[in-house]
């Protein structure tokens, strides 16, 4: 049964980003809660727990929320460090991998994807992409440009392939680093993933200029953990509302504007969904920064988020 040390996932199946922490989920056999919730605006039981954070994942441990996958698989490893995923040779690596992945290429996935499916999406989540990026999302468009991105993805699929031929010394050319799959694994597994489910007959036909690719995909389908319990929305603010943020000395370090320990500021992403975050300062490091707030359904919270991809600035 759910509780305040429980992990738990707020998510919707079809979300890349969800799938990247389900499978890191998987191949550290934690067990978790999951919480359904809409893959478009609004989420009236989410956004009490994350201050207006409308992204998808959010991981909850108690009355502590964690925001983007980067902090979400950063929180895993250091509260749950066995069986590590960042090993040797993941290290830093993993996180310039994970800044690609969720980056050019998951853009060339949505441009090859809905390009394909445009005219089956429907347009109240036309509209909330609309309103999430800032910008129309026109899926005529995309499907005009689409022969030219299934080059760019074929192309930065290739970069696996040569990686997994390149290392059949030190790991055999079964993963991409070393001879586990690790982090590296993880961000890489995201976009073939996120095709497979919508656009299959393209990722397969991929696979035949990347057979290494398509045999190291097909092992990483095949790990297995714990199966999550169901929980609702309503559970999880309730297990908020009833939890203490896990307590930990304030402290700011080198901050290049000179923030301090219970300075008013607003947190958002740097590229789309800039809903600012509004908090009191707990801690502000080069990698994370984490937020203490009040709100009426879950009492006090203490939402993280990691420093590369979101803007930090005060409030006055």
């Amino acid at each position: 049964m759910a509780g305040p040390q429980s992990i738990i996932l707020h998510h919707y199946e079809r979300s890349p980003y969800s799938e990247k922490i389900r499978l890191a989920l998987r191949m550290k056999n934690l067990g978790w809660s999951s919480v359904e919730i809409p893959n478009i605006m609004p989420k009236p039981l989410l956004m009490p727990l994350t201050g207006g954070y409308r992204k998808t994942p959010v991981m909850q441990i108690g009355a502590d929320v964690f925001c983007d996958t980067a902090m979400i698989l950063r929180v895993l490893e250091e509260r749950f460090p066995m069986p590590a995923l960042e090993l040797p040779g993941h290290e830093g690596l993993s996180s310039m991998i994970g800044a690609w992945t969720d980056g050019k290429w998951f853009q060339t996935s949505v441009g090859v994807i809905f390009g394909a499916i445009g005219d089956h999406v429907p347009e109240a989540f036309k509209k909330d992409r609309e309103a999430l990026s800032g910008r129309p999302f026109d899926t005529k468009a995309m499907a005009a440009v689409a022969p030219m991105l299934r080059d760019q993805w074929r192309a930065q699929l290739m970069w696996i392939e040569e990686r997994l031929e390149g290392g059949q010394g030190a790991g055999g050319g079964q993963w991409i680093v070393g001879m586990k799959p690790g982090l590296v694994d993880v961000h890489a597994h995201m976009n073939p993933w996120f095709m497979e489910q919508n656009v299959p007959d393209f990722l397969e036909t991929c696979f035949r200029s990347a057979p290494r690719t398509k045999d190291w995909y097909e092992r990483m389908k095949e790990i297995k953990g714990q199966t999550p319990e169901e929980i609702s929305g309503e559970a999880a603010l309730d297990i908020a509302l009833n939890a203490a943020p896990r307590l930990k000395a304030a402290q700011t370090d080198g901050e290049c504007q000179e923030f301090q320990p219970g300075e008013h500021v607003a947190v958002a992403p740097d590229d789309y969904g800039r809903d600012w975050v509004e908090g009191e300062i707990v801690i502000a490091t080069a990698e994370r920064i984490i937020l203490h707030r009040h709100d009426d359904k879950a009492e006090t919270i203490n939402i993280h988020f990691p420093r590369t991809g979101f803007m930090v600035r005060r409030v006055e």
